[in-house]
């Protein structure tokens, strides 16, 4: 059965439309880059939202619309051997020296970037209970410390919190 030529003219021009277009453009990059901090996540997880990534500074907010905090990225200076334990101490020294600190405790990790730490502990800021939640690792090109700090109204989602902040260095090239 042949097709009537007013029926097929217009699927070739279809066909002959999508041949010229050439292949899908790729998708667009999921992740985000601060080359001042020099480091770039391969992906912003589920739940968060960059809200700021200029110079040194790269923060994250949660998406949840009654959900607060911030999350940010420092970089520490080049040194011979990072002490991840010393940090860990002076992160807890900082929540003790805070109005009402409460330190939480810390707890050693193993991720992509090798050895890090978790270090939480509560506060009063204000007349609000916060929480500070600090992931301590080695820089990816080395010889500095990495931490991600984590400050949200203090609450029952602390768990939570923590995931999401393992999900954060997971995503760390």
């Amino acid at each position: 059965m042949a097709i009537p030529k007013r029926r097929f003219l217009p699927v070739l021009i279809a066909l002959s439309l999508v041949a010229c277009a050439g292949p899908p453009a790729p998708p667009p990059d999921p992740g985000v880059e601060n080359l001042d901090l020099d480091i770039r996540l391969a992906a912003v997880p589920d739940g968060l939202l960059v809200a700021d990534n200029q110079g040194t500074s790269l923060q994250l907010r949660p998406t949840g619309e009654n959900v607060g905090g911030v999350l940010w990225f420092t970089v520490g200076p080049e040194q011979d051997g990072v002490n991840l334990v010393a940090a860990v101490k002076a992160h807890q020294e900082h929540i003790e020296g805070l109005p009402e600190g409460d330190y939480k405790g810390a707890q050693e990790l193993q991720g992509p970037l090798g050895t890090a730490f978790y270090s939480r502990g509560r506060f009063v800021e204000g007349e609000v209970v916060e929480e500070e939640t600090v992931l301590l690792t080695i820089h990816p090109s080395g010889n500095r410390l990495l931490t991600i700090s984590y400050r949200y109204p203090a609450g029952e989602d602390s768990a939570q919190r923590v995931e999401q902040l393992i999900d954060v260095l997971s995503n760390v090239e």
